[in-house]
């Protein structure tokens, strides 16, 4: 049995990499989903959330069963059984699961590098604590606690870049609209001062689209791209909208999200010409 590789600090890629691995077991011993439901009882729906990891915590008893149905044994079972635990733990965005709608964050956590262009909002990872706190209101939060709750969770998530053990690469691409959208100084100023000084970090590289680059190459729907350094960790797209969110991991789609950010890269003024353009609007 090849080595089971679940790399960073989730628990989401861990289960990732337990469901992964059981399907690998499954098209091993020749066996289809119909036939793993019909010998284990199951419904087709279990082996499905097994499969495709949307069990919210995985279950050992049905990892020992598939084990066993699939002739697994002595340490290979048990390095199944200890990643089924280890799946099992709570990442810190369990806490807040009233903010984040599904489990981004941990896949967030486990990234080596994060690309992003974004050209109405500023990047989540970039954005200031007066930048938060006037997003709740947007969509209809104006209860102090909730907004406090929703910021706390955010800078949360920040942590990922500041964390002294393999702190998370982040390359961002801003639309220079979404810097002019911040009309109110309070929001502005100390939003500005707060992207030079993210920019200044060692694995922090942002590039502004100035609005003179008129229509550009790459424009459109604003996108993240997910890229770990485990090669048994298959890189992800998270294209979010209001309704909800959309997670792309086939080969085709990556490599088109790639070739389009790279394009992005292109258009966008250089990571210096982009903190002396953000100094400017300080003031």
């Amino acid at each position: 049995m090849s080595e089971i590789r679940a790399a960073g600090y989730s628990p989401t890629i861990k289960k990732r990499a337990l469901s992964r691995r059981l399907v690998e077991l499954r098209k091993q011993v020749g066996l289809t989903t119909t036939e793993v439901c019909k010998r284990l009882r199951w419904s087709p729906s279990k082996l499905n959330y097994i499969e495709k990891a949307k069990w919210i915590e995985p279950n050992c008893e049905a990892v020992a069963d598939l084990c066993e149905l699939y002739g697994v044994e002595g340490n290979d079972r048990d390095a199944l059984i200890r990643l089924a635990r280890e799946a099992r733990e709570r990442g810190w965005w369990s806490r807040y699961s009233d903010v984040f709608r599904n489990e981004y964050p941990g896949f967030e956590a486990a990234a080596s590098i994060i690309r992003t262009y974004q050209h109405t909002f500023l990047p989540g990872l970039l954005q200031a604590r007066s930048y938060l706190e006037a997003l709740p209101p947007i969509v209809g939060i104006d209860d102090p606690a909730e907004i406090k709750r929703h910021v706390d969770a955010r800078l949360a998530r920040q942590e990922i870049l500041l964390r002294t053990d393999h702190p998370c690469g982040l390359h961002a691409v801003i639309d220079e609209n979404a810097i002019l959208r911040m009309v109110d100084p309070k929001i502005r100023q100390p939003q500005l001062r707060h992207l030079v000084a993210m920019s200044e970090l060692p694995n922090v590289d942002i590039q502004l689209v100035p609005t003179s680059s008129g229509l550009y190459r790459g424009a459109g729907e604003p996108f993240t791209y997910l890229g770990f350094s485990d090669p048994g960790e298959r890189d992800i797209v998270l294209l979010e909208t209001s309704v909800d969110d959309r997670m792309l991991e086939e080969k085709d789609e990556l490599r088109r999200y790639m070739v389009r950010f790279d394009r992005l890269c292109e258009v966008a003024l250089d990571p210096e010409a982009t903190r002396a353009h953000l100094r400017e609007g300080i003031g």
